[in-house]
């Protein structure tokens, strides 16, 4: 799935080619335009399958170039337009890793030559010449740093490590520097369901259903579709996604249109494992199409486990554990909800509505045998439990917003707060700029318990406690402070927004310290809190808050610096009957 493939085959086949506005187009095209306010050189970077060669592709088009020039598979080309107000000469370098050492470009000779013009057109204030170079974020810098021998290749590392390292806006510096990783995951979906949903060959396909073939009422990749164009099924799976983007897990716009494919497409008994219209009717007779679930699919199940596990926007998706994970109530509902009447209306919206009549069909002799014989069978379990995270994936996604609570919909996945973490703590603070007190002082009760290693029950104020090994120790009785959840002169505790939404502790004025929320972070610290041992979900975490712990003493240490007496004191800290940290001074007398 590369751009000038996907052109090449649209014509091929006389169809439209998938199509959107890239969220960073419109800045990509400002920076080249008549009117900007100055001609800068132009940076596009991001992990593969991110959309940089389509990019460039589209402003090649925007500049006056021809579509057909354009797919013609060279790594440089040159054009003439007018930015900023002159005509220039722009050189557009669509993936500057695979562009070979020797070789003319323009009027260069060699990768070298071309790359000190790319540099003085760094530091040019108005150049003649400016370049769009394309690269992997990986080997962008690897670039500049094995090319030392070309002049100013040293100065355009230091601006282009700035521009990736410390996300520099593309609207300031030297340099139009463009990360298409940045981009939200969850933005990306939204744009790609809307296009290939709106796509007209949707309507053909309605036109020219066969009967009991393909985009009849019995074909699976029919089914698919519309589930997938469900306001429903499209809410939950971009949920996913911005949690995703939460767990600072990046999936390229490649990689989601592997995924929609294999959505809509997926069986395990097809060739490459993906249906064409031809699979449909034997399918169909064969009793074999409903396996073709959107909802197995999304997870890869229809895949090989090997080549699930090689396509990391799977083993993104599976990290949810989704299907795996259970309640007691849902299962009720699986196994007992036909026959019990307080739980069949919960049968027939979540399980009747997420499969076809076969499907059904196949699940009800299951669950017939089962409750008459439910012993293993000599394959193991019985077939009918391992059906079970199947329908538990499907009512994942039947599940909507206004039963999230009553149903406990996150329990179907390892994240349990991750429902909390969206609705409670990214939306507020992305809203108004500000989350719940509450949210904040459950989160400094887990920060507590992972500080003083006891199992502390106050979330009014945060306690900061060494031992005497170090801040890093498992049992921390040393208290050095006590900062109130409420704010109180200099000192505060607050969540604010940003790139992900971070814990701000203020220990005094102008002397503040952050810890960013991951959704791992903030379930880890919401378990602890709940009253899970620290080290039973995620040891990276708990050495994380170790760390801020620790960053949090640092600042204390420089701010509060101790006064030397002759005499020493500290206060050890314990707890009462009712888990409140209690604090004793011992005094140290010495001549």
């Amino acid at each position: 799935m590369y751009d000038e493939q996907i052109r090449r085959s649209a014509r091929r086949y006389d169809v439209d080619a998938l199509d959107f506005v890239h969220p960073l187009e419109t800045d990509l095209f400002s920076a080249v335009s008549k009117g900007a306010k100055r001609a800068r050189s132009i940076i596009l970077t991001g992990t593969a399958g991110d959309g940089k060669s389509r990019l460039c592709g589209r402003l090649w088009t925007e500049l006056g170039g021809s579509s057909d020039d354009w797919t013609a598979n060279e790594i440089y080309q040159e054009i003439t337009a007018e930015i900023a107000g002159r005509v220039r000469t722009v050189g557009i370098i669509r993936d500057l890793t695979a562009l070979p050492s020797q070789g003319t470009y323009g009027i260069w000779e060699g990768k070298n030559a071309l790359l000190e013009e790319v540099n003085k057109s760094f530091f040019s204030v108005d150049p003649d010449w400016i370049f769009v170079v394309a690269a992997n974020d990986g080997q962008l810098l690897d670039t500049w740093r094995r090319s030392a021998e070309v002049p100013l290749s040293q100065e355009s590392y230091e601006l282009l490590e700035a521009c990736l390292v410390e996300g520099q806006p593309a609207s300031q510096g030297d340099v139009a520097f463009f990360n298409l990783s940045a981009v939200s995951c969850a933005r990306i979906i939204d744009l790609t369901l809307e296009a290939i949903i709106a796509h007209p060959g949707w309507a053909a396909a309605y036109a020219e259903e066969e009967a009991e073939g393909f985009f009849s009422e019995v074909c699976p990749i029919r089914r698919n579709f519309e589930i997938m164009s469900s306001p429903q099924f499209k809410s939950r799976l971009r949920q996913l996604f911005e949690l995703m983007d939460l767990n600072e897990l990046h999936t390229p716009i490649r990689r989601v249109l592997l995924l929609i494919a294999n959505m809509l497409l997926g069986h395990p008994s097809a060739k490459d494992r993906l249906m064409s219209p031809a699979d449909i009717r034997p399918f169909v007779r064969a009793g074999k199409a409903h396996i073709a679930d959107i909802h197995q699919n999304l997870f890869g199940a229809n895949l090989t486990s090997a080549r699930r596990e090689s396509l990391e926007i799977f083993e993104f998706l599976n990290r949810f554990g989704i299907g795996d994970e259970t309640t007691n109530r849902i299962d009720n509902i699986l196994v007992f909800g036909p026959s019990d009447e307080t739980l069949r209306p919960y049968y027939e919206s979540l399980v009747v509505g997420a499969f076809s009549a076969q499907a059904l069909d196949d699940l009800s002799a299951l669950r017939n045998d089962y409750l008459e014989r439910p012993d293993a069978t000599q394959e193991g379990e019985h077939r009918f439990l391992n059906s079970l995270q199947a329908q538990r994936r499907a009512i994942f996604f039947q599940i909507a917003d206004e039963q999230s609570d009553d149903l406990r919909l996150w329990d179907l996945t390892v994240f349990r707060h991750a429902g909390e973490f969206l609705r409670d703590v990214v939306k507020p603070l992305r809203d108004v700029g500000k989350a719940n007190r509450s949210i904040t002082a459950r989160l400094v009760n887990g920060l507590n318990r992972i500080f003083t290693g006891m199992l502390v029950t106050t979330d009014r104020e945060l306690l900061i406690a060494a031992g005497l090994s170090g801040s890093a120790a498992g049992l921390s009785q040393i208290l050095v402070e006590r900062i109130s959840v409420a704010p109180r002169r200099h000192e505060r505790i607050e969540l604010r927004d940003g790139n992900l939404p971070t814990l701000i502790v203020q220990i005094d004025s102008g002397v503040e310290i952050g810890l960013k929320l991951n959704l791992v972070r903030y379930e880890f610290l919401m378990r602890v809190a709940g009253g899970a041992l620290p080290g039973s979900f995620s040891k990276e975490c708990h050495e994380d808050i170790l760390a801020f712990k620790s960053a949090i003493l640092a600042a204390f240490s420089r701010s509060r610096p101790r006064e030397e007496t002759k005499d020493l004191s500290f206060r050890i800290l314990s707890l009462n009957g009712e888990g409140e940290p209690v604090d004793d001074v011992i005094e140290v007398n010495f001549a």
